[in-house]
């Protein structure tokens, strides 16, 4: 019952928002494929590029996704079919996490193969890729459209920029970032610890729209 429900939900979204997923991803590759050319050369600015990118489609996937079952009551509607609440839930990240790995597989594979070497790279950049991702998801889940597009950017925000101050202040903290980083088992850590997060994104919204109210769903 369940890998039916599955199947239908994620069905539904690919006929739905497919074809603007894919235009989107051939516009953006395309953008890419100008700003390599265009961008100072050396890989610094190519990668940046490239993660920037795909952390901006995250919220493209986020909205079409979610903002707009929302405010076409969408939700309301599929609330009223034998549909498991965490298979609703589910599905919006299954989906939003399967656009994420097809761009940054396509995007990297173009104009960024340093970023998968050394090994591992590719992978943590990946994983903090899928958890912004998900926190878009959750975000526009849970919240009015206005909130959930401010709340992914403020939640990441203070981190990171904690991680600016801490890595900035003073060069013994830089130095044992770059030791952590460096370490055969050091992007392992990282890596793990932000796939533990994404997990946990998940499981918390799935826990909260089994007992949220149809309304909470709709704008």
């Amino acid at each position: 019952m369940w890998t039916s429900q599955w199947g239908t939900l994620i069905g539904k979204d690919l006929r739905l928002h497919g074809s603007a997923i894919a235009l989107a991803m051939a516009g953006a590759l395309a953008l890419l494929a100008a700003g390599t050319q265009l961008a100072p050369q050396g890989i610094g600015p190519r990668v940046s590029l490239v993660f920037n990118v795909n952390i901006l489609l995250t919220l493209l996937w986020s909205e079409w996704l979610v903002t707009r079952e929302r405010s076409k009551r969408t939700f309301a509607w599929l609330r009223t079919l034998p549909v498991d609440d965490r298979v609703l839930a589910g599905s919006k990240f299954v989906t939003a996490a399967g656009c994420c790995v097809l761009f940054w597989s396509l995007s990297t594979s173009l104009f960024a193969r340093e970023l998968w070497q050394p090994t591992g790279v590719g992978v943590t950049l990946l994983c903090m890729v899928l958890s912004f991702g998900g926190l878009g998801i959750a975000a526009r889940l849970r919240f009015s459209w206005r909130i959930g597009q401010l709340a992914p950017l403020c939640i990441v925000g203070l981190p990171v920029l904690l991680f600016i101050v801490f890595a900035g202040n003073g060069t013994t903290r830089r130095d044992a970032l770059i030791a952590l980083w460096t370490a055969p088992w050091g992007r392992t850590v990282v890596a793990a610890s932000l796939f533990l997060v994404y997990c946990v994104i998940v499981l918390i919204t799935v826990h909260w729209l089994t007992r949220a109210e149809t309304v909470d769903l709709v704008d």
